[in-house]
């Protein structure tokens, strides 16, 4: 019995497969625990018309997701914190540097997506690395100055 997976199943595959069952075991517990249906033509083509829709989402997404890199990569942001006799008092915290983002370039990230979740307490330029969605990293840079 062919059936269309709706959830993954252990042993068997993935949602939206289509796999080879007993016929006891599609009929008296895939399909009625709504885990799987038959996989009739009209159902085979409406899974392949999604899984395209599904797939051009994707690509879109992954486009949006490319674009934001080259942004976040063409930046560098300046912050300045006190210094006395050359050394830092201060320093410059993730949220800090997530609400510049959003509100001089309109970018919003989540301090979670930060590799390093460490404050910058040192003067110099830092190579922040950011996780973005479909494992596409970017580098943002981060520019410390101190002021007497």
């Amino acid at each position: 019995m062919k059936v269309i997976l709706l959830a993954d199943v252990k042993n068997y595959g993935k949602k939206d497969q289509i796999v080879n069952v007993s016929d006891g075991y599609g009929a008296n517990y895939l399909i009625p625990k709504g885990l799987a249906i038959l996989a009739t033509k009209d159902d085979v083509s409406h899974l392949n018309v999604r899984k395209r829709k599904e797939e051009e989402l994707n690509k879109e997404k992954q486009n949006e997701i490319n674009f934001l890199k080259e942004r976040i990569e063409g930046l560098q942001l300046n912050f300045k914190i006190k210094t006395k006799d050359g050394r830092p008092f201060g320093s410059i915290s993730l949220s800090q540097i997530t609400e510049r983002l959003k509100k001089e370039f309109s970018i919003e990230l989540d301090k979670r997506k930060f590799e390093k979740h460490e404050n910058i307490n040192k003067l110099g330029l830092f190579y922040l690395k950011v996780k973005l969605e479909f494992k596409v990293m970017a580098t943002l840079k981060v520019f410390v100055e101190g002021t007497e």
